[in-house]
């Protein structure tokens, strides 16, 4: 969760930069419309969530955000097109959705925004849990007729939230692929001073947006939760790891807790990678943590073998 689990401030700014430079390798801004695509809202509970659905096939893949990302993360400003949306919707069903308080980074193109914006599903009390996250993302489902098996795809703290997901429901999860994931032995292997300070900027976040409530997470609470869960099902499982990782603004009041952590990371990579039956954990060469827009076809492989297998 590197870049955006510090300091949204710093998130902003790092993927606007990798996005302006994404942007003019840009094609097209998502998948083609067609009849089986869907975009809006659905009901879970009294609250509307935002969901899109584009391409056909079985399993279903399920695309997880990171924080504080919205859908859209996955269809914008990539070095290599298709994105990856774009490029899982060619053999199989795919969908995503704005978690409440997420925000988008582009515009209704598909370019680069100037600034983020609020994402499209109804606000929620804040802060949450993964399991919370994981109960929503059910009822979504469900309520959206999205039929399984999945295969679930997590960013960074979406991995997190991915993880959890295919050990709550192992009956409906036919692959697990993580893209620079939240490891929990992150909370171990850091010094509690330090883990505190990394999970308070997470529980609470400073809003990019006036005016509007920014996800929030208690991590703590998240990681026990993964931690009492059963283990995750035997499935294909992939955990795709940056090679590289994002530089620290200047100044930034947060870059003891974030140079704890990359000193951590490998080891914490590792204790994952085990935790899941039969992963395999794959470093990804001149990426750094947003490996979906700067690796896009890593990502998409990542996909298809898992769906294939």
């Amino acid at each position: 969760m590197r870049r955006s689990r510090v300091r949204v401030g710093a998130v902003v700014i790092a993927l606007t930069v990798v996005l302006a430079a994404c942007s003019s390798a840009q094609g097209e801004t998502g998948p083609a419309a067609g009849p089986a695509d869907f975009a809006g809202l659905v009901d879970v509970g009294g609250r509307n969530l935002y969901l899109e659905c584009h391409g056909s096939g079985s399993p279903t893949v399920v695309l997880q955000s990171g924080f504080p990302n919205a859908a859209d993360i996955w269809s914008v400003g990539v070095e290599r097109p298709p994105s990856v949306m774009q490029g899982v919707a060619a053999f199989a069903r795919v969908c995503a959705y704005d978690r409440p308080g997420s925000t988008r980074i582009s515009t209704p193109e598909g370019l680069p925004a100037d600034q983020p914006t609020p994402g499209r599903s109804d606000q929620a009390p804040m802060p949450r849990t993964a399991a919370d996250v994981v109960a929503e993302l059910h009822a979504l489902l469900a309520a959206a007729g999205v039929p399984g098996p999945y295969v679930v795809v997590g960013h960074s703290l979406g991995g997190l939230f991915s993880q959890l997901y295919a050990q709550t429901y192992p009956a409906d999860v036919a692959g697990v692929v993580l893209v620079d994931p939240t490891p929990p032995a992150v909370r171990d292997l850091l010094p509690p001073a330090l883990w505190e300070s990394f999970a308070q900027s997470v529980e609470r976040p400073e809003s990019p947006v006036p005016g509007y409530t920014l996800e929030a997470y208690d991590l703590t609470a998240s990681t026990d939760q993964v931690r009492d869960a059963p283990a995750p099902p035997r499935v294909p499982a992939t955990i795709l790891v940056a090679g590289a990782v994002d530089p620290v603004p200047p100044g930034d009041p947060s870059a003891e807790a974030i140079a704890a952590i990359e000193r951590v990371r490998p080891e914490a990579y590792a204790r994952l990678a085990q935790s899941i039956p039969g992963s395999q954990l794959v470093t990804v060469p001149d990426t750094t943590h947003y490996i979906q827009i700067l690796r896009p076809d890593v990502v998409i492989g990542a996909v298809r073998s898992a769906a294939g297998r």
